[in-house]
């Protein structure tokens, strides 16, 4: 991404809405699919940020006490979770990444398969790094007819339909998805319709184009998008969305996962 929107998103993931609730949604994910029988299990979980960006959910895992380290291709974003004090090293997907194979309990990726031309060998390369019984939690920008200049901006190379996305994590070898759903259901309405209106009247978003909310309205949308963990947690499929949310499991040998009954 442009060195702008790097800053912006430094500047304002602490406290935006949008990024806010979906760490929120991922930490809840982490909590119930990674160790659901053993919450004082998660200071020795190791977990990987993989296209951490500017280090914000590395600073939620942190403070949630996993084990946590972030791995990005950009050197500005490195410098940015340095900022931030959490631990990030610099690696680029698929392939080169820094990290022992089958050495992680879990896997984020998050927005971050649609920047990558070969997003199945992305995956792949993550899947590899799991434990037996560990898991990959990925988010990604949903439906192509909701494509605008904010995509181009951001250097997006497609969005994905709920098919492609299952797809993608089928062709990891090894990997038991758990669930496929839309995210950020209740909200969209307005979105589609902003995202339309942009189409219609042929105008394009500016690189940078997110502002904190006020009047207590961005603590209210953060509040009703991170609703959406309680389905999530219970595979509770939603119907629609602006994203796509998917938790998958590295098989055990015998075929079988580790986690038991989730």
């Amino acid at each position: 991404m442009d060195k702008a929107l790097y800053e912006e998103m430094y500047q304002l993931e602490q406290r935006h809405w949008w990024f806010a609730a979906k760490r929120r949604i991922v930490l809840a994910l982490l909590a119930k699919f990674l160790c659901p029988h053993r919450p004082d299990s998660i200071g020795t979980m190791r977990v990987a940020d993989l296209g951490c960006g500017c280090g914000m959910m590395l600073s939620d895992l942190v403070a949630s006490g996993y084990d946590a380290v972030g791995v990005d291709a950009s050197d500005l974003a490195l410098e940015f979770c340095r900022a931030r004090g959490v631990p990030a090293v610099k690696g680029r997907l698929p392939g080169r990444v820094d990290l022992p194979d089958a050495s992680l309990d879990a896997v984020l990726m998050l927005d971050v398969l649609e920047h990558i031309d070969d997003d199945k060998g992305a995956f792949a390369s993550a899947a590899k790094l799991l434990k037996p019984g560990g898991i990959a939690i990925c988010t990604v920008p949903a439906y192509r007819w909701l494509w605008t200049g904010r995509d181009k901006f951001h250097h997006h190379k497609r969005r994905y339909s709920r098919q492609l996305f299952a797809q993608l994590l089928n062709s990891a070898d090894n990997l038991q998805i758990i669930f496929v759903s839309f995210m950020n259901t209740f909200l969209s309405p307005l979105a589609f319709a902003q995202r339309l209106a942009i189409k219609a009247l042929a105008r394009d978003n500016k690189p940078t184009d997110l502002s904190i909310p006020r009047f207590g309205l961005n603590r209210l949308l953060q509040a009703i998008f991170q609703a959406e963990r309680h389905f999530l947690i219970r595979r509770l499929c939603m119907p629609f969305g602006l994203s796509l949310v998917a938790v998958a499991q590295k098989l055990t040998p015998a075929g079988g996962t580790a986690a038991g009954d989730l």
